[in-house]
């Protein structure tokens, strides 16, 4: 049974890594799109630099977690990952509270929960591998 989850786990890192890599590729090579994806807008040269920068930086950070977590062996990286997707969460609930809620906002709240569960699993899990 252990083989088992250590091979689970293996697959969370590699779905949450690729799921980072697409979006961060996607923010460095059409920001508009991923500014259409997750319902943001810039409002001049310097957001769509702003958003190239800061959002591909989110995303490529937790692939190369990921990575490093596979490859290297560095599993304790994959907490990293877990935290700025719970981060991503817990602003949305903030928004929430303070805005209201927006239309579609549950679905980007359950793709980075769901992120978040794999993460933790596979942290816990590849630790004691």
């Amino acid at each position: 049974m252990g083989e088992i989850m250590i091979w689970i786990a293996r697959i969370c890192v590699v779905l949450a890594g690729l799921f980072s890599l697409a979006m961060g590729a996607m923010a460095y090579v059409s920001t508009e799109q991923l500014g259409t994806v997750l319902g943001i807008s810039a409002l001049s040269p310097i957001g769509v630099n702003s958003m190239r920068a800061d959002l591909g930086a989110f995303f490529l950070a937790s692939t190369i977690a990921c990575i490093l977590a596979l490859f290297a062996g560095r599993t304790s990286w994959l907490w990293g990952a877990a935290a700025l997707y719970a981060l991503a969460v817990i602003g949305r609930f903030v928004g929430v509270a303070v805005d209201g809620a927006p239309e579609g906002i549950a679905q980007p709240v359950i793709i980075e929960l769901v992120l978040v569960a794999m993460l933790v699993f596979a942290a816990r899990t590849l630790a004691r591998d």
